[in-house]
C-alpha cells in the first residue's frame, strides 16, 4: 500500500514537471536567467534517480544508487542564481555559493566504497542506524538538506530585503512584490529543516521506517519542484540599484545632502517625473544624472522619506492643483498619477491638505 501511495507520487510529480519545463519555454519568462533555470529543471528529475530506480525495480542499476543528492543543491543554486537578478540590478557572482556544491559532490562520492549487494537492499529497505559504520549512506542526505537549507535561507533573507528597500527604489511597488514566492522559499526552509531532522533520526536509529530516503527525497523533491513551478511565471520586478550596506552606513554630509536633493527636486519639476507611471529610482536618477544611493541616502537622512514619498508629495500637489482649477473628475485624476482607488487618492488629500494647518 505505501510502495503503491509513493508511486502515485512520483507521477504526479512527474506530470508538474513537464507542465513547468513547458512553461519556462512557452511562457518566455525571466529572460535573463533562462539558463539557470533550465540547469534546474534538468538537475530535479536527476536529484529524484534514487526514486526512478525503486519505481523501475531496477536492482541491477544499484551501482549508481546513492549518487544524486547533489543535484538539489545544485538545482537550488541555480534558483538563486535566477532569482538574483529580479532582485538586484548589479548582481555579483558569488564564487562561495559553490562550496556547498562542491562539498556535497566529495561527501557523496563515498557512496562508491559502499557494496553494489548493500546497495541492492537498500533500494528495498533504506538502511537505519549504525552511523560509524554506515555513514556514507547518511552523509549525503545530510549534507543536502543543510544546503538547501542554508541557500533558502540566503535567497529568502534577499527577498525580504528587496521587499523592505522597495518603497526606496519605486513609486508603485503594488504590482513589483514577490509575496508568493517568498511564501514558497520559505516553505523550503522549513521542508529542509524537516528532512535535515528525518535524516538525523534514522542515522541514529531513532526512526526506524523502511523508507525514510522516499520521504527524504519527495519532500525536498516536492519543494524544489514547487519553486521551479511558481518561477515560470511572470514577474515585474524593479531590481534595486541601491548599494545595502552603503544605505544601513547613513553618512553624507549636509552639503552632499542638500545637493543631491535640490537638484532631485529641480529635475522633478523641469521633467515633470511625478507623471511617468511605474517611475523607478533607476529611471529617475539615469535622467537627473544622480547616483541612486546618494539620493535614497540624502532623502533619508534629511527629510526621514524615501522615493515613494518624495514622488507621491509632487503627485499630490498636482492632483490638487488640477481639481481646484479644472472640472476634472476624480477618476481621471486617480488614473492620471498612478493611483487605482479614488478612495485612496481622497483620503490622502484629505490628509495633504490639513497638514499645513496642523503645522501652523
Amino acid at each position: 500500500m505505501t510502495s503503491a501511495i509513493f508511486s502515485y507520487c512520483l507521477y504526479a510529480l512527474l506530470g508538474v514537471y513537464a507542465v513547468g519545463f513547458v512553461r519556462l519555454f512557452v511562457q518566455k519568462v525571466n529572460l535573463s536567467s533562462t539558463r539557470w533555470l533550465i540547469g534546474a529543471f534538468v538537475c530535479w528529475p536527476l536529484f529524484m534517480l534514487d526514486e526512478w530506480l525503486r519505481l523501475a525495480h531496477a536492482t541491477d542499476l544499484a551501482v549508481i544508487y546513492g549518487l544524486s543528492d547533489v543535484f538539489a543543491v545544485l538545482a537550488i543554486t541555480c534558483c538563486y542564481r535566477a532569482i538574483k537578478p529580479m532582485l538586484l540590478a548589479y548582481p555579483t557572482a558569488r564564487k562561495r555559493l559553490w562550496w556547498p556544491v562542491v562539498v556535497t559532490a566529495l561527501f557523496q562520492c563515498t557512496v562508491l566504497l559502499i557494496p553494489v549487494e548493500d546497495k541492492q537492499r537498500w533500494l528495498l529497505s533504506s538502511p537505519h542506524g549504525e552511523p560509524l559504520v554506515l555513514w556514507p549512506a547518511y552523509i549525503a542526505s545530510l549534507l543536502t538538506g543543510f544546503s538547501v537549507l542554508l541557500i533558502g535561507i540566503l535567497i529568502t533573507e534577499h527577498i525580504q530585503m528587496y521587499h523592505r528597500h522597495l518603497p526606496e527604489q519605486a513609486v508603485d511597488i503594488k504590482n513589483l512584490k514577490m509575496p508568493k514566492l517568498a511564501g514558497v522559499m520559505g516553505s523550503l526552509v522549513g521542508v529542509s529543516f524537516m528532512s535535515i531532522l528525518l535524516v538525523t533520526a534514522a542515522t541514529f536509529g531513532f526512526f526506524p521506517v523502511p523508507f525514510w530516503e522516499s520521504f527524504h527525497h519527495l519532500m525536498l523533491g516536492t519543494a524544489i519542484l514547487i519553486v521551479l513551478f511558481s518561477l515560470t511565471f511572470i514577474r515585474r520586478t524593479s531590481p534595486s540599484p541601491l548599494d545595502y550596506e552603503r544605505l544601513d552606513e547613513g553618512k553624507a554630509t549636509p552639503y552632499e545632502i542638500s545637493s543631491i536633493i535640490s537638484k532631485a527636486e529641480r529635475y522633478t519639476l523641469e521633467s515633470k517625473a511625478y507623471k511617468t507611471r511605474f517611475l523607478t529610482l533607476s529611471a529617475f536618477c539615469k535622467g537627473a544624472d544622480i547616483d541612486p544611493t546618494s539620493l535614497a541616502l540624502a532623502l533619508q537622512l534629511s527629510e526621514r522619506k524615501n522615493f515613494r514619498r518624495f514622488i507621491f508629495h509632487y503627485r499630490l500637489e498636482y492632483a490638487k492643483n488640477v481639481l481646484l482649477r479644472s472640472d476634472a473628475k476624480l477618476e481621471a485624476v486617480a488614473k492620471r498619477i498612478g493611483v487605482n482607488s479614488e478612495k485612496f487618492l481622497s483620503e490622502y488629500l484629505v490628509k495633504h491638505l490639513h497638514t499645513p494647518s496642523q503645522k501652523k
